[in-house]
């Protein structure tokens, strides 16, 4: 069996970079007489958000010459490690960057291993495992985990499972789309699938991060407080037409004389109407009539909530426009634009889809 083609064949992962995340496509392991039967792959979620991936080439020694194959290439691996090891860490590398580049993550591959053993799974099963810690494999924000963007478009033949963990003390916010299994901590899907954008996706929260009602009434009373203030700012601002809708004259200004105490009653005139330079009772400056209309933009804007800021660009921008536009107008980071539209897309509010290298968003209802 000549060995370089063990190993070229071998590293059988082939992670093509797709925009965000990867497309990533598994052929079985194919070494001349050696041809995987099955291929497990799993990710491990830690709470830094790194992964330990592990990648399993399974073959079912059920006959003499495959069991010999196999003998011969657990011993090439054994004999020639770093090479194998070396090969596939320089594939993941370059996975892994594209990855980066696209989510504004910092991210790395370390730890790769590699190793051929024989394990009585259901019959005597020859396995080449791959290994390798994906660094910042999961987006990290307080108490959620969440996961997809890297792996958007992977495609699983009918021999392939993906599973993915993750550590004690998290639970599942969601999972698109519905696995085929699941477990206690993990779920798997099973080939033959094809993801779409942005999936597999699974996003976890910390068992005990129930809402902090405290803050969040404490957040509310003084919002409230703050509206209230600024209506009362603006009423103030505005003088009283006399006699209308006023029982009592307003603060600041002088009650109506009548003829009876020897002055002869003032024409009645509208302030701020044919009278530009009305003073205001609280500032005494002159009144324009009118706010003005980009200090009430600009305070509308701060009353947003980042996922509704998204929306409103988006809405300006007749409902499609590229993600990396979104994080250049606000001024945000490509990591927190990445968090704030996976949010809208888990609740059904924005859709996107790749354009060559960048990802467009569009309201669900806008044609492609």
């Amino acid at each position: 069996m000549d060995r370089r083609t063990v190993v070229t064949v071998a590293l059988a992962l082939l992670l093509v970079g797709s925009g965000v995340g990867a497309a990533a496509e598994f052929p079985g392991l194919q070494t001349g007489d050696v041809e995987s039967d099955s291929v497990v792959l799993e990710a491990a979620i830690e709470e830094d958000g790194d992964a330990r991936w592990t990648i399993e080439y399974r073959v079912a020694l059920d006959d003499q010459n495959t069991t010999e194959a196999f003998e011969s290439l657990q011993r090439d691996i054994e004999g020639n490690t770093s090479e194998y090891r070396s090969q596939f860490a320089s594939r993941m590398r370059s996975t892994v960057a594209t990855a980066e580049n696209a989510t504004g993550r910092e991210m790395a591959v370390e730890n790769v291993s590699v190793e051929a053993t024989t394990s009585p799974l259901s019959g005597e099963y020859g396995i080449v495992r791959y290994g390798f810690d994906w660094v910042g494999f999961a987006d990290v924000s307080d108490d959620r985990l969440a996961t997809g963007e890297v792996l958007t478009g992977l495609f699983l033949d009918a021999d392939t499972e993906l599973t993915i963990r993750w550590p004690e003390g998290y639970v599942v916010s969601l999972v698109e789309p519905e696995p085929d299994r699941e477990g206690e901590r993990s779920v798997t899907w099973t080939g033959p699938r094809e993801f779409d954008l942005g999936q597999p996706r699974v996003v976890l929260r910390t068992r005990n991060s129930a809402p902090p009602w405290g803050p969040l009434v404490g957040i509310a009373l003084f919002g409230a407080a703050g509206v209230l203030w600024y209506y009362r700012r603006r009423q103030a601002g505005r003088t009283p037409v006399p006699g209308v809708g006023d029982d009592e004259p307003s603060v600041g200004t002088e009650p109506d004389r009548g003829p009876e105490d020897g002055h002869e009653p003032e024409p009645e005139q509208d302030a701020g109407v044919g009278d530009e330079t009305a003073p205001n009772p609280e500032t005494g400056a002159a009144a324009a009539g009118v706010a003005d209309a980009g200090s009430e933009d600009d305070t509308a804007e701060e009353l947003l909530s980042p996922e509704e800021r998204v929306l409103r660009l988006l809405e300006a921008n007749g409902g499609r426009m590229k993600q990396k536009t979104v994080t250049e107008e606000l001024d945000w980071s490509a990591a927190r634009t990445s968090q704030v539209v996976g949010d809208l897309r888990d609740e059904g509010k924005v859709e996107s889809f790749r354009l060559g290298r960048e990802n467009v968003l569009k309201f669900p209802d806008d044609e492609e």
